[in-house]
């Protein structure tokens, strides 16, 4: 699998977030990564679902999240990436955006 330069440009900027502590960061760039892919999954497909050309992440996430088509897998990793944190900046799972991203990603440019 070829990642487009959008989409490596992204995972890169996370891992620099993550190695500087800056979670916050590299969730944003995770997301951005998983939104170019399913974008250029969408523009390959003969009828991609109407949220996958959103140009908001978070919208493409949480639609993916409850989209039954795709594996649980797949659902359950956009479900965390497009979680909200809480008042203290915290999350209710310890994935990593960087995981997350690279699971839903593999899914549409296999």
């Amino acid at each position: 699998m070829t990642l487009s330069e959008d989409i490596q440009r992204e995972l890169d900027r996370a891992q620099r977030a993550l190695a500087e502590g800056n979670d916050g960061m590299a969730r944003v760039c995770a997301r951005r990564a998983v939104g170019a892919a399913i974008r250029e999954w969408a523009a390959q497909g003969s009828r991609p679902p109407e949220w996958a050309n959103a140009r908001n992440a978070v919208t493409q996430l949480r639609a993916l999240a409850a989209a039954d088509s795709f594996p649980r897998s797949v659902r359950d990793s956009a479900a965390r990436l497009s979680t909200t944190v809480d008042r203290d900046h915290k999350l209710p799972f310890t994935q990593s955006p960087l995981d997350d991203a690279a699971l839903i990603i593999r899914h549409f440019l296999r």
